[in-house]
């Protein structure tokens, strides 16, 4: 009886092992949108991530691709740098890909899985693991493709299009940012063309005109350099002479520094549709936007000093026998005497309305009559000094972090004496 025990506990115990494989092992997916539709699974065990080579080969030729310090770029038919989105698109679809259980019977070349039709891809991972698929043509319903594990079938409908994406020239993948400018870093613009040179300089206090120019405006200078950024070749020039669309001594160049280096583009022949332009990616064809950036005038401020208001802490200001000194307080601006006050509100508002002018008659600044003082903690400031009245009207004014003095109109410097007590 003891030994029956036994054989019925062993029994019960090997159909529970059972009825778990059957309930929790992988079964193929069903389209959750269709409960009769063929059952599916994931086409690689992949992910993304690990992609380090992609291949795509047709009757046409081979393309590769390789990830280094991850960065893509092409490696045949030429060695040069790509749009990366385009690469990891194929590989982000890929690794998602799903694919029916159940092939399709009929000729392959039905499908566009023929050896002339077919695009066979190939991703490599860093472990040396090697995954190959064949692409075919597109369903005919439905956001769907066909494809083949091998070439010999048989074909597959998978869950999403891939034609579409490895079914693309050499210059498709091409990046067709003519230089990869970092807008922040920015430091140095230099523009030369035949009317003139502009060099656009910063520091710690903004944008200058030169090493010892006026300040230069930077909104325009942002603005500028947003353009840049934005810059998209529209052809490119390969095989092209330099000399026959002007390049082989070009008038024209632009030189951006920042922290990933030196940029430059040389521009050549222009109509009104673009021009040729020698860049970081080679000989390209520009939009008209290419032309527009060669901007030689429209630098200059208008305004004073930068006011940057959430970074200061204190104001200090004398306009001939007035003084007046302002420090920030927890609930606002206090005055010497640590009462709240209005006026460094006001006096920082006509500070922002207040326009220099720089582009005047040059003026020397002889004597000092007065300044302002803007401090943002620490030994940061920026500061103007106003001195003496000249001929034209207003006073001479200088900005403390350098540059040329100019001449301060008379109505901005009413604007102040008026908020001064």
């Amino acid at each position: 009886m003891e030994r029956q025990n036994r054989l019925l506990t062993i029994l019960a115990t090997v159909l529970l092992v059972l009825v778990a494989i059957a309930v929790f092992a992988k079964k193929p997916e069903k389209d959750a949108g269709d409960p009769d539709a063929p059952a599916q699974r994931d086409l690689f065990e992949i992910e993304a991530d690990a992609v380090q080579s992609l291949t795509l080969v047709n009757a046409s030729g081979t393309l590769s691709f390789a990830k280094a310090e991850g960065v893509w770029k092409m490696t045949a038919p030429r060695e040069i740098a790509v749009d990366e989105r385009r690469v990891t698109e194929i590989v982000d679809r890929i690794s998602d890909l799903k694919v029916q259980e159940k092939g399709f019977d009929g000729a392959l070349a039905d499908f566009g899985l023929d050896e002339a039709a077919r695009v066979t891809v190939t991703v490599g991972t860093g472990e040396g693991k090697s995954l190959t698929l064949y692409v075919g043509r597109d369903a005919p319903v439905g956001y769907r493709g066909y494809v083949a594990e091998s070439a010999e079938g048989p074909a597959l409908l998978a869950s999403s299009r891939v034609s579409e994406l490895v079914k693309r020239t050499p210059d498709d993948f091409r990046s067709k940012e003519p230089w990869k400018l970092s807008t922040g870093s920015a430091r140095r613009i230099r523009i030369e063309d035949a009317g003139g040179t502009v060099v656009l300089r910063k520091d710690d206090h903004g944008w200058w005109l030169g090493d010892d120019g006026h300040r230069a405006a930077t909104e325009a200078v942002d603005e500028w350099l947003s353009r840049a950024s934005l810059l998209r070749a529209e052809s490119f020039l390969d095989g092209v002479d330099p000399a026959a669309v002007g390049l082989a001594s070009p008038t024209t160049s632009i030189v951006v520094e920042d922290d990933a280096g030196t940029h430059t583009l040389r521009l050549g022949q222009r109509d009104e549709a673009g021009v040729a332009a020698q860049t970081d990616a080679g000989l390209v064809r520009l939009g008209a936007d290419g032309s527009d950036l060669v901007k030689l005038d429209g630098w200059v401020a208008e305004g004073l000093v930068p006011i940057r208001r959430a970074q200061l802490d204190g104001l200090d200001i004398t306009l001939g026998p007035k003084t007046a000194q302002f420090t920030r307080g927890d609930g606002g601006w206090l005055d010497a005497q640590g009462a709240e006050t209005p006026l460094a509100d006001a006096l920082l508002a006509a500070l922002e309305a207040a326009k220099a002018d720089r582009t005047g008659e040059p003026v020397a600044l002889t004597e000092t009559w007065g300044s302002i003082t803007l401090k943002e903690g620490g030994d940061r400031s920026e500061g103007l000094l106003i001195g003496q009245e000249l001929p034209a009207g207003g006073r001479a004014a200088k900005d403390a972090a350098g540059g040329p003095a100019y001449r301060l109109p008379a109505e901005s410097l009413s604007a102040l004496n008026a908020v001064v007590p």
